[in-house]
């Protein structure tokens, strides 16, 4: 009996290890996994469109968005495997998800475009734009679970950091005047990405955390004993300056917008960070601020003067506002927000559907103001502001679940990092969902494959962020 009586446990403890083991060799590759994928996606390269441009709107964003939303099923069925294979880890995720509100919201999110796609026009661009969100929103549970450990964080944030690199490396020889075979040939440098708007996003979201990752390898330089953190340092400062270039040669005036204002939350954090010492009061913390802010607009000043695109951009947005006041700023918006408006008022619960918003604007483009964009030879496919778009499409309950969303991470900000990683990732995290902010104020990040996964991106590293400080 006694021998049986010990046989047992032994044997239970060998399962225990064989499972923990087998979930340990599963989870393995899943640094490189991440590293690979964000490494690749903006530099998926646009396969095919028309010399004339006919086909440019509807091909140049297709192979990153089959990419990503293949990636969403792939990633889920590999985390399912792993977590199958070890049973502490699948109980842990379990509870993550459970009382994280982030995902309940985004479900919610997906039963109101569910409903108002019943009811839309075009049902298979409903369909089209539901299982799209659907697909990403499995990634984006996936990369919450994994986001829980630091050093997968890592992976994917260097994954971006290395894909920065080539993509503004082929920015830049496309404004030099080379042409590139595998690139689009449209006006300004917009790399792998088809247009000079979305570059110019790309470059202002990831730029956050280039430099997040210089600042953790600088303070850790005294910890290696070789010079790798002070090369790891200098290369990702030459990266953060080849994409600032890069983004002021795409003259994006909303691209610009973000980056002013990612230094403003940057000025704003040097005021009410917590110093690690004793305290230099507030007047010492305010001018720290306001050097900061300084420097920084006075660098921003100096790359747009150096750009003639952009400094006729910033120029004429100037003069506009000068002659014409808000409306004159605006440009096309005006008529495209107000005549949306227009669409929100007559369909407040359930929109016009999911992605039909372009299907029924011609039914309104005079309806505010006639559009002049809108014509036999033109025709308006995006509302340029993603908050009006949502709610014209799947109506103000929708929108409002998505800015109750949204307005969740920042307010997770205000939790400390309870991981044991001695860097913060909340200055990056706030300065990349301001820039995010602003762009959807104004364009329609929402709207393209590449910038609608970073969303997720950034949604999954806000509430992984905190999970162990939430779980208590």
């Amino acid at each position: 009996m006694k021998g049986r009586s010990l046989r047992r446990p032994l044997t239970e403890r060998a399962k225990e290890r064989s499972r923990a083991l087998a979930g340990r060799s599963v989870l393995r590759g899943w640094p490189s996994l991440l590293f690979l994928f964000f490494l690749s996606t903006p530099l998926f390269v646009v396969s095919g469109y028309a010399p004339d441009g006919a086909l440019f709107c509807t091909l140049y964003d297709l192979p990153k968005g089959c990419l990503i939303a293949a990636a969403g099923p792939l990633f889920c069925g590999l985390f399912c495997v792993a977590l199958a294979r070890n049973p502490e880890a699948a109980a842990q995720a379990g509870a993550f998800f459970r009382r994280a509100l982030g995902f309940k919201l985004l479900f919610l999110l997906l039963i109101l475009m569910a409903l108002a796609g019943l009811a839309a026009p075009v049902k298979a661009a409903a369909g089209f734009t539901f299982g799209n969100f659907f697909l990403l929103t499995l990634l984006g549970l996936v990369l919450a679970g994994l986001f829980r450990r630091v050093a997968l964080r890592w992976a994917a944030v260097y994954g971006l950091l290395a894909a920065l690199v080539i993509f503004s490396v082929f920015g830049i020889v496309q404004f030099a005047g080379y042409r590139i075979p595998f690139l689009m040939p449209i006006l300004g440098p917009a790399s792998t990405l088809g247009y000079r708007n979305p570059a110019a996003d790309f470059i202002a979201l990831v730029l956050p955390f280039v430099f997040f990752a210089a600042w953790r390898q600088w303070r850790r330089r005294r910890a290696d004993r070789g010079r790798g953190a002070l090369l790891l340092v200098g290369a990702l400062l030459l990266a953060a300056g080849a994409a600032l270039a890069l983004l002021f040669m795409n003259y994006s005036r909303a691209a610009i917008l973000a980056l002013l204002v990612e230094a403003l939350v940057l000025s704003v954090w040097l005021f009410w960070r917590k110093a690690e010492g004793p305290d230099p009061g507030w007047r010492r913390r305010g001018l720290r601020a306001l050097l900061a802010a300084l420097l920084l607009t006075g660098l921003m000043l100096v790359l747009v003067m150096s750009f003639t695109q952009s400094r006729r951009r910033v120029m004429a947005s100037f003069e506009n506002l000068r002659r014409g006041g808000v409306a004159r700023l605006l440009e096309f918006r005006y008529y495209h927000w107000g005549n949306t408006l227009m669409m929100i008022k007559e369909n407040p619960v359930l929109g016009v559907g999911p992605g039909n918003w372009r299907f029924t604007y011609p039914l309104y483009y005079q309806s505010f103001a006639k559009d002049p964009l809108f014509n036999y030879k033109m025709q308006v496919r995006r509302a340029h502001n993603d908050y009006l778009q949502l709610a014209a499409e799947c109506g103000i309950p929708a929108l409002l679940v998505f800015l109750w969303l949204w307005g969740r991470q920042f307010y997770l900000l205000r939790y400390p990092e309870p991981t044991g990683d001695e860097a913060d990732w909340r200055l990056p995290l706030l300065a990349s969902l301001s820039a995010f902010s602003v762009i959807m104020f104004f364009s329609f990040p929402l709207q393209m494959a590449y910038s609608r996964m970073f969303c997720f991106f950034l949604l999954a590293l806000g509430e992984a962020r905190v999970w162990p400080e939430l779980s208590k």
